[in-house]
């Protein structure tokens, strides 16, 4: 009887794996985590490993490049994934992966490409410094709020070009969510506080895209010998946290390489989707987006924000892509049901949703499956989840200031048709919101 390995959080789908399995000579052994997954994976050697991509602890792709590391390991690997991004498919072969297979998955898919094994055979977060904290309200601050590439200019000075960059102060902690080109302004502002004895900023990344790391080779702070500087966020697709901020410093690209930055610099690699920071408790969750992608939930004494700045919705994606491919699929748009509802979860009862509204609903057809939503679906999402505040967030690079207090219009109006409570404002550098 050959050996199964099967990976995923979600318990539902191991269930259907299974039982798919059932009679065809497989002996499963379960994990709900990466890491749990690669114990089974030593202990038993297995003919297949089937993992879904965004498993938490270690992601797919680090479970298929260290099964691919491990010279007496040589176990058929099968990726599974809600995700339909071209790119990750290439990224999963290109990692190790033996074949990629799209959620739901379809059983003779799965037989298929499990009948092609051979027998077995061999072949967290930790609390920040120790320092005193000082009680006080969250504070909001906007320091970048457009998406994809910094697009200064009169028709953007409204609302702002700098890409994402968010401040939430909760009392002394200072937590910084991405560090798009807008931290270059905040890293200014910091610079003012620094003093004898220091200052200590946590830096929270959603993942790696341009967009959200670019202005990190110019964040001040991190060059001054007094400033402690703590970045976390889950491993990439192919490279790590530290691997791809040090790449967008290497010569070719940048004067100052990452090495000649303050000693004060760590990097954490998330493994747990919990943990704390101080006196805020962190949840994730991993957006639909290519890659590896976290929303965070930061609850506080004051209240719980989340900031999900790269997400596209499940049902509307599911809905266009079966009108451009004329294919009527009543499961795949029951699934992508299922997993808005996680979404609005994650999010329900927020005080403030920081979130992707990047295209209209004109916009979106042409532009599905590149990992950003339409700004009604968000809405949507936001108000079934009884959100106080949201803040349309990660704005398209073509938008000017006319065209996003033009759809801020049209959420604040959808809002009222329904009789709602939610209020919605787009994100401004500048602005500051207090809870």
């Amino acid at each position: 009887m050959k050996t199964l390995v099967l990976i995923d959080s979600d318990a539902l789908t191991r269930a259907l794996i299974a039982q798919c399995l059932a009679g065809q000579e497989w002996r499963v052994f379960e994990a709900e985590d990466g890491q749990a997954g690669l114990d089974l994976i030593l202990k038993h050697k297995p003919a297949a490993v089937v993992c879904d991509l965004r498993t938490p602890k270690r992601n797919g792709f680090q479970v298929c490049r260290w099964i691919r590391e491990q010279p007496t390991l040589q176990p058929r690997v099968i990726l599974i994934t809600v995700s339909r991004f071209a790119n990750d498919r290439e990224t999963a072969l290109a990692a190790g992966a033996d074949d990629y297979l799209v959620k739901p998955i379809s059983p003779p898919d799965l037989i298929r490409t499990m009948a092609a094994c051979r027998d077995n055979g061999e072949a967290a977060v930790e609390e920040p410094p120790a320092e005193s904290i000082v009680a006080g309200p969250t504070l909001v601050r906007f320091w970048g709020v457009r998406g994809s590439i910094p697009t200064p200019g009169p028709d953007t000075s409204i609302y702002g070009g700098n890409t994402s960059c968010v401040e939430i102060r909760v009392g002394n902690q200072i937590i910084i969510m991405d560090a798009g080109s807008g931290i270059r302004r905040l890293g200014q502002s910091l610079m003012k506080e620094v003093s004898t004895t220091g200052l200590n900023v946590l830096i929270l990344v959603s993942h790696t895209h341009w967009d959200h790391i670019q202005g990190f080779p110019f964040f001040v702070p991190a060059y001054h010998p007094k400033v402690n500087v703590r970045i976390l966020g889950y491993e990439g697709a192919v490279h790590g946290l530290r691997g791809a901020l040090f790449e967008q410093m290497q010569t070719a690209f940048f004067p100052i390489g990452l090495n000649q930055m303050a000693t004060h610099l760590t990097f954490e690699e998330l493994t747990d989707m919990q943990f704390n920071l101080g006196v805020v408790k962190v949840r994730t969750m991993f957006a639909n987006h290519p890659g590896i992608c976290l929303g965070y939930r930061l609850s506080t004494p004051s209240g719980d924000i989340v900031y999900m700045p790269d997400h596209e919705a499940y049902e509307r994606c599911e809905v266009e892509r079966q009108k451009a491919e004329r294919q009527a699929s009543p499961d795949g748009l029951a699934y992508a049901k299922i997993q808005d509802e996680k979404v609005v979860e994650f999010i329900r009862g927020a005080d403030l949703i920081i979130a992707d509204s990047q295209y209209d609903a004109i916009e979106y057809p042409s532009r599905r499956g590149w990992g950003h939503t339409c700004a009604d679906d968000t809405v949507q999402l936001a108000m079934r989840a009884g959100a106080k505040r949201l803040a349309l967030f990660h704005h398209d690079p073509d938008h000017t200031d006319e065209k996003i207090a033009a759809m801020v219009e049209r959420a604040q109006s959808e809002v009222a048709q329904t009789g709602g409570k939610l209020i919605v404002t787009a994100a401004r550098e500048g602005d500051e919101i207090t809870l």
